[in-house]
């Protein structure tokens, strides 16, 4: 992310969208240690998460700001049912699925009622 704002050429966005697709390419063509149903659930995350991000940067900035925190909001909830679907902790590392499940609802919280 620091290389990323020291240049000019590719913004963040991009390259985070870019590096998204890519895993799911890869994962799709290589396959996962985790199976074709744990790919597909990830996917569907992946594919819904981004797009709240992507509208909510497209939209009027109050209604963005809703967006983008709906999106932080459910990614914590998505982490906290990675800690307790059996299937899915493998998945994620426990430790860090428990710390981005708070982070993400910390930064939800903060988008609806700090700014």
């Amino acid at each position: 992310m620091v290389a990323l704002r020291a240049q000019d050429l590719v913004s963040q966005p991009v390259a985070l969208i870019t590096l998204a697709l890519a895993v799911l390419v890869w994962g799709t063509v290589r396959g996962t240690p985790h199976g074709r149903a744990a790919l597909g659930v990830q996917a569907a995350g992946t594919l819904v998460f981004g797009a709240l991000a992507l509208v909510g940067l497209a939209v009027d900035p109050d209604l963005g700001r809703y967006l983008v925190a709906a999106g932080w909001f459910f990614h914590g909830v998505w982490d906290f049912v990675h800690l307790r679907h059996s299937r899915l902790k493998k998945v994620v590392s426990p430790t860090f699925a428990e710390w981005c499940a708070v982070v993400d609802v910390l930064v939800a919280v903060q988008l609806l009622f700090l700014l």
